[in-house]
């Protein structure tokens, strides 16, 4: 059974758009350490690394993608449709990437609780086969 968590956002919607908290389940004690956005053109892969100390969270939107992982010697996968707002909750030691897999952009939202270390960030290269 793999480690990583996909948590599809609830959206509030109006005659305006849409509204979501990708940080809703967070433990509120633990102060936000990082957080970055990202742009990722078709074909593109961010990531291809892991966080030995730090459970990373990444929201996928705008159109299709690919979470990749690997943890027990094993590569997991899931696709991302555009349709939905998911958070994927990456633990600790789990490498990991994001995959464009569609004809538009997606964007990503990627953070993680706890102390945050710009000078040493808790990021090692492991690319995801």
């Amino acid at each position: 059974m793999s480690k990583v968590a996909k948590h599809v956002l609830e959206k509030r919607e109006d005659d305006r758009g849409w509204v979501v908290d990708p940080i809703a389940r967070a433990d509120p004690s633990q102060p936000l350490g990082h957080l970055h956005l990202a742009s990722l053109a078709p074909g593109a892969v961010r990531g291809n690394h892991v966080h030995p100390a730090s459970s990373e969270f990444i929201l996928v939107w705008g159109g299709r993608a690919e979470l990749a992982w690997e943890e027990d010697g094993r590569v997991g996968r899931e696709e991302v449709s555009g349709d939905e707002l998911v958070v994927f909750e990456i633990p600790a030691g789990v490498a990991h990437a994001v995959t464009n897999t569609g004809p538009g952009t997606v964007y990503l939202v990627a953070y993680y609780f706890g102390a945050s270390d710009r000078e040493w960030p808790d990021t090692e290269r492991k690319v995801v086969s």
